[in-house]
Order: structure tokens, then C-alpha cells, then sequence
């Protein structure tokens, strides 16, 4: 029984071992790299837009939802005509983000 077991060992190592035939494989024999793999999905409904948050005491989410409950505007819509009047305050350009 050793031999067999000698015998699967060989063939094991001889798989294992890699291939040392010729150069290494250069860059432009390698296959390109996928377009699709560098460029992320982006849903419809983000494009053109960016993210802006924050960490904040969960009593500010709190609030927010209240507001969504009476008004039936979503956090982001919130967010937006929160963000619309602080610039206002500063006089600096609102955002029509449409």
C-alpha cells in the first residue's frame, strides 16, 4: 500500500509544482482586464448625484422621520431643503436639484 501512496505523492507534487517552460508571460500576451470590472453599477436613481453625510445623534434622525410622518417628505428631500436654507443663511447659492 505504500507504493500507491508513493505514487499518488509523486503525482501530486509533479501537479503542483509550476511550470518553468519559456519567459514569464509579459503584459501584452496577458488578456485585458474587463471594462465592465472597473467601471461600478450606478443605479438610475444616483446618477449625476453625489453622497453627503454625516454622524449625527440618532434624536436628529428621530425628528427627521417625525417631519416624514406629518409632511410625507422623504429624509432626502429633508436633507436637500435643510441644506437649501443653511446655504440661504450664508448667502451662498441654493441648489434646484431636480
Amino acid at each position: 500500500m505504500s507504493k500507491k501512496l508513493n505514487a499518488l505523492q509523486q503525482a501530486l507534487d509533479h501537479q503542483s509544482r509550476p511550470k518553468l517552460t519559456g519567459a514569464p508571460e509579459s503584459a501584452e500576451k496577458r488578456p485585458a482586464a474587463s471594462a465592465h470590472a472597473a467601471v461600478p453599477y450606478v443605479p438610475p436613481s444616483r446618477e449625476g448625484k453625489t453622497n453627503v453625510s454625516g454622524w449625527l445623534h440618532p434624536d436628529y434622525k428621530a425628528s427627521m422621520r417625525l417631519i416624514q410622518a406629518k409632511t410625507g417628505k422623504d429624509i432626502q428631500t429633508q436633507m436637500a431643503e435643510s441644506l437649501n436654507d443653511y446655504f440661504r443663511k450664508h448667502n451662498v447659492p441654493a441648489i434646484d436639484g431636480k
